[in-house]
C-alpha cells in the first residue's frame, strides 16, 4: 500500500516514514447490504461497548507486531519538563450543547448491532472530509469471530437523544492487522463512508506524536449518564511504544470508545487547534491509564481510500 505524505503535520514532532517496512497491513471493506436499520428505541435503550482492558503480556505483543511492520517509526516519551500545566486534569466536563462549537459538532454516538444482534453504541467523529466518520475498530468488527457488526447509525452532536442530523453509512475499512493474526489495538481506528456530509466544517486528522503532551479526550460515556452526553477530559499522554499512545487523567468509560484525542485543543477553535491525534481505544487491566492507536501514514492512507469510496469497490 503506498504511503501518502501528511500535509497536516506542520505542529507535530516528526515520526520517520514506515518506508521499509517488512510487509503493509491489508485493507478490508464492508459495504452496507440495506437489510436493516436500528429504531430510535433500540438506539436509546443500546448498551454501551466496553472499552477493552488487556494484559501487559498481550500489550507487549501487541507492540512487538507493529515494530516488525514498521521499524523505521520510534517509541518516544516526553523531555523532562514537556508536561503542560494542565488546570483540571482527569475532571469529565459536561457539554450539554456539543452542535454550538467546534470541536464538539462534528462528534457523535454511532449506534450498531453487534455480531450477536445486541444494540450497542460507541463514539465517533466527522474528520478531514465531509463523509468520513473515524471511531475504533472494535466498533465495528468482533476480532475474536471476524464477524462485522451492522446497522450502524450515527447521530451527530447528540445530547440527551436529540441530534440535528443522524447519518446512514455506506462501507467501513479496516486493517487486516487489527485481528489478524491475533487482537493487535495499535490498528484498533476504522473509517466509515457517510452517506451525507458533515453539516459543520470537520476535524483535522494528523499522523505523528503531538508536540505538546496536553491532550484532550472526549466520549459519550456509560458513566455518569448512561451516554446521554457528550464529555471531555484533560489530560497528557506518557509516551508512545510500539505504535501505542499512553494518555493520563483519562477516565472515559465504557462507551467512550473511538471517541478523538485532540492536541492543541480549544473550544471553537479552528486553523490549526483541535488536531486529532488518538482515540479512545483500550487499557491495560488494573491500570487507570488509557491508551490508544498511534495514527500513522498508513492511518492516512486508509482515511483516504474510504474517502475516495473505493471501500465500496
Amino acid at each position: 500500500m503506498p504511503k501518502i505524505a501528511n500535509a497536516t503535520c506542520i505542529a507535530l514532532l516528526s515520526l520517520a516514514s514506515a518506508t521499509g517496512a517488512r510487509a503493509a497491513p491489508t485493507i478490508e471493506n464492508l459495504k452496507n447490504p440495506n437489510i436493516g436499520k436500528m429504531s430510535a428505541e433500540e438506539m436509546t435503550d443500546a448498551e454501551p461497548m466496553p472499552l477493552p482492558a488487556i494484559t501487559q503480556e498481550e500489550h507487549n505483543e501487541m507492540k512487538r507486531r507493529f515494530r516488525e511492520l514498521n521499524p523505521a517509526i520510534p517509541d518516544q516519551r516526553p523531555l523532562p519538563g514537556d508536561r503542560g500545566a494542565i488546570a483540571t486534569p482527569g475532571i469529565l466536563e459536561k457539554i450539554a450543547a456539543p452542535d454550538v462549537s467546534a470541536p464538539y459538532w462534528s462528534a457523535g454516538r454511532l449506534s450498531f448491532r453487534d455480531d450477536t444482534g445486541k444494540a450497542r453504541w460507541c463514539s465517533a467523529q466527522y474528520v478531514d472530509d465531509l463523509k468520513v466518520i473515524l471511531t475504533a475498530a472494535h466498533c465495528v468488527i468482533n476480532h475474536a469471530s471476524g464477524v462485522w457488526h451492522s446497522d450502524f447509525s450515527f447521530a451527530r452532536a447528540s445530547a440527551d437523544g436529540v441530534s440535528p442530523q443522524t447519518i446512514d453509512w455506506r462501507c467501513i475499512s479496516i486493517f487486516d492487522a487489527y485481528y489478524r493474526p491475533s487482537v493487535n489495538y495499535a490498528y484498533d481506528y476504522a473509517f466509515i463512508l457517510a452517506r451525507s456530509d458533515d453539516e459543520r466544517p470537520p476535524l483535522e486528522l494528523a499522523s505523528g506524536i503531538p508536540a505538546s503532551t496536553d491532550l484532550t479526550a472526549i466520549g459519550y460515556p456509560s458513566t455518569p449518564d448512561g451516554g446521554r452526553y457528550l464529555y471531555k477530559v484533560a489530560g497528557s499522554w506518557l509516551g508512545v511504544a510500539g505504535g501505542i499512545v499512553t494518555m493520563a487523567d483519562n477516565p472515559l468509560t465504557a462507551g467512550s470508545s473511538g471517541g478523538a484525542w485532540f492536541a492543541d485543543f480549544e473550544a471553537g477553535g479552528s486553523g490549526g487547534k483541535n488536531r486529532v491525534v488518538s482515540l479512545n481505544s483500550h487499557r491495560l487491566a488494573n491500570d487507570t491509564q488509557t491508551l490508544g492507536p498511534l495514527f500513522t501514514n498508513d492511518t492516512l492512507a486508509l482515511k483516504n481510500h474510504v474517502r475516495d469510496a473505493r471501500c465500496l469497490d
